[in-house]
């Protein structure tokens, strides 16, 4: 491939940074307007070609502050992502932290499969309240282990249904045989 070349380019540069129009990356993509901090590692580019066409990519090698919303009401977003197509993705090495006076996470979808949340943790995931923790299914509500399953109470534990059904390992061995047909919905195989 033919290296691309700009001859309308402009650079202008002091000692502490420069400013780039029409700048060429090492991939062949043409910027925009590049802006570069000293020594050139920390730059914002605005590109018009290549792979990255119609993107703004940042990139520093110290900490990212972003820090609004001073003299915004109460009650307005002060800072505002919204991709109106695809994905945010925000990934981190260590660790992600979220801190609010309440946090909100909703997911809206009129198909019946979107409007999910997912939280997984490959080793554990912990749910602390100092208060309450409410847990609300307005259709169906599951808790399943493939291991153990504890459900403990220091104080009063109540369980109320409008009929309940007790199975043990015996009774789960006895549903699958013939004498003993289940009526049961599990949301396991029983083995």
């Amino acid at each position: 491939m033919a290296k691309s070349s700009n001859y309308e380019s402009k650079d202008i540069r002091t000692k502490d940074g420069n400013l780039r129009f029409g700048h060429i990356h090492s991939d062949q993509s043409k910027s925009s307007i590049m802006m570069q901090g000293q020594g050139g590692l920390e730059y914002i580019t605005i590109d018009q070609t290549g792979s990255t066409k119609r993107c703004i990519t940042s990139r520093c090698r110290g900490r990212y502050q972003v820090k609004a919303g001073k003299e915004i009401p109460q009650g307005q977003p002060a800072i505002y992502l919204d991709a109106e197509s695809g994905d945010i993705v925000i990934r981190a090495k260590n660790r992600i932290r979220i801190e609010a006076e309440n946090i909100d996470m909703i997911a809206n979808g009129g198909d019946g499969e979107n409007g999910v949340i997912n939280i997984k943790g490959n080793e554990a995931v912990n749910i602390t309240s100092e208060k309450k923790v409410n847990i609300n299914g307005t259709e169906s509500c599951s808790v399943y282990s493939n291991g153990n399953l504890q459900i403990s109470a220091e104080n009063v534990l109540k369980m109320y249904g409008a009929s309940m059904e007790k199975l043990t390992g015996v009774g789960a061995n006895l549903l699958n045989t013939t004498a003993f047909p289940s009526t049961l919905n599990l949301p396991f195989k029983l083995k």
